[in-house]
């Protein structure tokens, strides 16, 4: 007779090693490429070098002086691990009914492990391109009314919010839109699933925003548009410039989604401020693919298909692989070089356990046994000015 017992075992010895597999290695090809990196953490902090310059290469006489190298330079930095959960749950009565038939037993609990790695991918995707703060919701230009104060906010973010919680509201291109001197403060409406701040969204022309917690807690694990902020994992880059990465933005008033050309010319600039082009995988969203593709398919160019990091599927783009993916934020481009960045943790997944060693706990006053998933770890990237970012916009220009 199948018993509590008999699925911990199997939570451990034949789910968890598949639950690892399809979370590190099936939920995107870049976060493929850098749990390849994975470096084990000696403590609660990730402690790791920002590197920057290059030692120099010169020419002599045969009897005259070496050339000056000009060392590589790092500053040390040190940043809290977050705390990564999953939990999923099943009811005493689920596991009894499967109790006397292997076959329903192992149909129910595959069935929930299916559920816990495509709720862990869908986060961490989101976490991915994120800039380390709760992401609460994503909305276009169509839910916002004419006086940019009222936003219609779809069903599935809807538990994100509270009456007077305060947010911030950033554009396509990065940049925000709500006042930086006033706590917009929100207020419910669930009768049309709307929600009011306090002060309208700065005019502008994107076509789509990203609403987050203002007073984030910082339990969020960075993603790449960390490295794309003034404070890049808590050094400030507007002291220290030599480690920014390539960011090109817009500052023009005309929208135009990013085409062929126009991506050849952020390459161009990355590859300028690099004084190379050490991007081994580019990540966009699907229009810009989709735009980059008909560009291609007008001017008869070729369009080589390739197979990245985990077997996903892209197309290769000025000689670098390309992967479109719905969570990159719309309208922007990352060429990056995976090697610089690494997944800093203590542990791969495992099962948060008990005192006694279970991994199944009866939730109080509960006929329901649940059990969590973990992982403490950060994404983090030890050399941002080998990265770049290319914004949605028509005129492009240096930030």
């Amino acid at each position: 007779m199948i018993t509590v017992a008999t699925a911990e075992n199997a939570l451990k010895n034949i789910y968890l090693e598949t639950v690892i597999n399809d979370i590190n290695k099936k939920t995107n090809p870049f976060l493929t490429m850098v749990e390849a990196n994975a470096r084990t953490a000696s403590g609660k902090d990730a402690k790791f070098t920002l590197r920057y310059g290059q030692a120099a290469v010169g020419t002599g006489t045969e009897t005259g002086d070496l050339p000056t190298a000009s060392n590589e330079k790092a500053l040390e930095v040190s940043t809290p691990l977050k705390n990564l959960y999953g939990t999923f749950q099943v009811s005493d009565k689920a596991l009894k009914a499967a109790s006397l038939d292997p076959n329903a037993f192992a149909s129910l609990l595959g069935g929930e492990m299916q559920n816990l790695v495509a709720a862990a991918q869908s986060n961490l995707t989101t976490m991915l391109y994120g800039n380390g703060k709760k992401l609460l919701a994503v909305f276009d230009s169509s839910a916002l009314d004419s006086t940019r104060k009222v936003i219609t906010i779809k069903p599935e973010y809807w538990a994100n919010f509270r009456d007077g919680m305060e947010i911030v509201v950033y554009n396509n291109g990065g940049m925000q839109v709500t006042d930086p001197l006033e706590d917009n403060i929100i207020t419910l409406n669930q009768n049309n699933n709307t929600i009011t701040v306090a002060e309208a969204l700065t005019a502008d022309k994107s076509d789509r925003y990203y609403i987050y917690d203002f007073n984030d807690d910082g339990t969020s694990m960075n993603g790449i548009d960390s490295i794309f902020m003034d404070n890049i994992y808590g050094v400030d880059s507007t002291k220290h410039t030599e480690i920014r990465p390539c960011n090109y933005r817009d500052n023009g008033t005309t929208l135009n989604i990013l085409n062929e050309d126009a991506a050849l010319d952020f390459l161009d600039a990355y590859e300028e401020h690099c004084q190379s082009m050490p991007a081994d995988i580019i990540l966009t969203h699907p229009r810009v693919k989709k735009s980059i593709f008909e560009s291609l398919r007008d001017t008869r160019s070729n369009i080589a298909t390739t197979e990245l990091a985990g077997g996903f599927r892209g197309f290769s783009f000025n000689g670098i692989p390309m992967y479109s993916d719905i969570k990159c934020k719309a309208g922007s481009m990352y060429a990056l070089n995976s090697k610089s960045f690494a997944m800093h943790q203590l542990c791969d997944w495992t099962w948060l356990a008990n005192e006694d060693g279970s991994i199944l706990k009866q939730l109080p006053g509960k006929a329901t046994y649940m059990a969590t998933l973990v992982k403490y770890a950060d994404l983090i990237c030890d050399k941002p000015f080998l990265q770049g970012r290319c914004s949605r916009y028509s005129c492009l220009k240096w930030k």
